[in-house]
């Protein structure tokens, strides 16, 4: 039975000798019959395995009636077998003490596992390394107290633009840039670094033993530089960069996911500085992120709670000082104290709620002209910002349509103010959305004019009524030539096309003079009046402190 069983039958003495030994022990270890008989189960068995195999036997013999352990037997003529032993105490009739082994080949077994492992720490596409990699290399690198251990670098990249690839090629010339791109980057990094491929087109390359900032630094500048050069594809050459976050490893015990994280952060702080660029992790990062999330969250409980209001802006004729309209600002009141709109308009931007922010906003200025109407309040139209994000969505028109309709105000009173970046993002939708909007009556105005795209050619293309002359040129007119001439060059140029010129942040008697002097019809800012709640303003206006004359301000 044990010969046909085809596995390891042995029985040693106490000292390891082989006293009796089967055929097929002799064939699975490929060594003669004679030869085992005369050995030592030591001899039999690979030299790093023979510590692990003694002290099973001692084991045995102290402990336990049997013992079982997997253990690598050299091979008299072929390869090493792994083979799973069972060993077990044995007496003769006369008491005389032995061991009993007895195994079973499992070396195919055991190479399909580490196949599997190997295979589990590889990226399928690319053959790079992988998160489970990464994150075995940084336990490793914190396993016992770091003594000795030189700090490493960890960065994070993807590619700038990888997802037009996608989009315009297919997933098969993607999936093949992506193999180049490992490829240049195994060329990139010293041969102690690792290259890993998180998913997608995100890298994470693994700097291990990093003398310095300097140093890691480097090896970025050499990624960014290989992976600017053309890609060919099946006859194609295609260009992509890459931005990078990078970030460093201490002493102090940092998990692959915190890592990864700052590195995420970093490389997102790259991508916003323009792409194709590294910038390494700071501390302030990381403070900006969880500040934005705190105003992210906060944000959805001021919708319910209602501490989102609109203030108003004086707009007045340079030449007598009297109100001809105001501009609707946003202002967020939190329990806390206010929070600026520069800091919460790019987050309900990034999170969406900017669509509902500003139809509100739309409604609330809309309804607040016509109460003041019904006051008795002579203001000529009401001027409301309108995001990029707001006006790309595919809702706006619905919103302003509604916005007039509820308060039964006269649509040619509502100016909206849009940035020349929402103008040009998508000329030809702008161009379609303006013409419907304006057919019922509302105006466009250009707000901060001369800070966005240099092209006029949209000042002739869209139905527009203003032009907003941005606060930085007006500030610095008084000390600056240049400003100075952008200003003027801007009056001449809505003069011309018979558009109105509004200078915004006027805070000086200077500055008023100036403007005036230089034809400027509309004027707004501290040197008249701040941002004041519904009341002041009724207040103020009741008072005398605000004249209201509402002469025809639009010519178109």
């Amino acid at each position: 039975m044990l010969e046909a069983s085809g596995a390891l039958a042995l029985q040693i003495d106490v000292a390891g000798n082989i006293i009796l030994a089967t055929e097929a022990s002799a064939q699975l270890l490929a060594y003669p019959r004679e030869y085992l008989l005369k050995s030592s189960i030591l001899d039999v068995v690979s030299f790093e395995q023979r510590e692990q195999l003694a002290e099973l036997l001692r084991a045995c013999e102290q402990d336990a009636p049997c013992r079982t352990g997997r253990i690598r037997f050299s091979g008299g003529v072929g390869e090493s077998r792994w083979l799973d032993l069972r060993v077990c105490r044995h007496a003769d009739e006369d008491g005389n003490p032995s061991l009993l082994l007895f195994g079973y080949d499992v070396t195919d077994w055991v190479d399909n596992e580490e196949r599997l492992i190997e295979a589990s720490f590889r990226d399928p596409l690319t053959g790079v390394g992988n998160r489970a990699m990464v994150r075995e290399r940084i336990a490793g690198y914190f396993a016992g107290d770091g003594t000795g251990k030189a700090p490493f670098a960890l960065a994070l990249m993807d590619l700038d633009g990888f997802k037009k690839v996608n989009d315009s090629l297919g997933h098969e010339f993607g999936d093949a840039l992506l193999k180049q791109v490992s490829v240049r980057l195994l060329g990139a990094v010293r041969p102690t670094d690792m290259v890993a491929r998180l998913g997608g087109d995100e890298f994470v390359l693994l700097l291990d033993g990093i003398a310095s900032e300097a140093a890691a630094i480097g090896i970025v500048e050499k990624v960014i530089h290989v992976c600017r050069q053309p890609f060919h594809l099946a006859g194609c050459q295609i260009r992509v960069t890459t931005s990078l976050g990078l970030t460093f490893g201490t002493l102090a015990h940092q998990s692959e996911s915190q890592l990864l994280k700052r590195a995420d952060l970093a490389m997102y702080d790259a991508k916003a500085q323009g792409k194709n660029r590294y910038c390494v992790y700071t501390p302030e990062l990381e403070h900006r992120l969880d500040e934005q999330f705190r105003i992210e969250q906060n944000m959805f409980e001021a919708v319910q709670n209602g501490e989102f209001l609109l203030h108003y802006q004086p707009i007045v004729w340079s030449g007598s000082g009297k109100v001809c309209a105001v501009e609707a600002l946003m202002r967020w009141q939190h329990p806390t104290g206010s929070v600026p709109p520069g800091v919460f308009i790019p987050v309900a931007e990034h999170n969406g709620l900017i669509n509902h922010l500003g139809a509100w906003a739309l409604r609330c200025a809309c309804a607040q002209l016509a109460s003041w109407d019904a006051l008795g309040l002579d203001v000529g139209y009401i001027s409301v910002n309108v995001s990029p994000v707001q006006f790309r969505h595919p809702g706006f028109a619905d919103s302003v349509r509604r916005a007039i309709k509820d308060a039964g105000v006269s649509s040619h009173r509502l100016v909206l103010e849009i940035t020349e970046g929402a103008l040009m993002t998508d000329p030809e939708a702008a161009q379609d959305l303006l013409m419907e909007l304006r057919a019922l009556g509302v105006r466009f105005a250009v707000d901060d004019f001369g800070t966005g795209y240099s092209s006029l050619s949209y000042l002739r293309r869209f139905p527009l009524s203003a032009l907003k002359i941005d606060q930085s040129f007006v500030a610095d007119m008084m000390n600056s030539p240049h400003a100075r001439t952008i200003v003027f060059a801007v009056l001449s140029l809505a003069r011309e096309l018979g558009l109105v010129a509004i200078a915004e942040g006027v805070e000086s008697d200077e500055q008023s003079q100036l403007l005036a002097e230089q034809g400027c019809e509309l004027v707004q800012g501290w040197r008249y009046a701040k941002a004041m709640s519904p009341a002041q303003f009724v207040d103020q206006a009741q008072a005398g402190t605000l004249q209201l004359g509402s002469a025809q301000v639009f010519s178109k």
